[in-house]
């Protein structure tokens, strides 16, 4: 019967050490989605956005809030399994603005990255080489200016680049084809 006891009792024990594990690992993820998303925030206050935006659903709410999360409810924003946000589509979105503010060395997860067919303008920033994961990338039909620079070399895994119908000038930097 003692015997019986305590193999019940280490069953518990185990089924409570792996809950409050996985709990601890879903909160670990919520909140880098959430710092993310706060990230994304900041930015979008630096953008011109038509009224009734599509951006609208980006609005910050209390932590304890499932409809703050981005992964929820928000936008063009698509997240993982691991709640960290890997896919941003704002195109068509009437958007005006430039990606000084952007989160790059945040959103160092994104895989798809959509800004085609807005109203973006300025240069393309060096920091875009931080998203070493992304495979997709459309600044088409906007305003960029500048070089297309060098540091879009980084992007290893990209198979998908649309740059068209801007304003960028100079050459293709050679270390895109690596």
């Amino acid at each position: 019967m003692a015997k019986q006891i305590m193999s019940s009792l280490n069953v518990l024990f185990f089924s409570l050490a792996l809950l409050i594990i996985t709990f601890s690992l879903i909160t670990n993820f919520a909140s880098a989605s959430l710092e993310e998303g706060n990230a994304l925030i900041n930015w979008k206050s630096s953008l011109e956005i038509p009224i009734n935006s599509v951006l609208s659903s980006w609005i910050p709410l209390p932590l304890n809030s499932s409809a703050s999360h981005p992964c929820s409810s928000w936008f063009g924003i698509v997240c993982n399994s691991n709640y960290r946000i890997h896919g941003l589509n704002l195109s068509s979105s009437g958007i005006k603005g430039t990606l000084h503010q952007f989160p790059f060395s945040l959103l160092h997860k994104l895989t798809h990255f959509d800004l085609g067919m807005n109203n973006f303008f300025g240069p393309i920033p060096p920091e875009i080489g931080l998203l070493s994961k992304l495979v997709h990338l459309d600044f088409s039909e906007n305003k960029f200016s500048g070089v297309i620079p060098p540091e879009i070399g980084n992007l290893h895994q990209l198979t998908i680049l649309y740059l068209y119908s801007n304003n960028i000038s100079g050459s293709i930097p050679s270390s895109l084809g690596d």
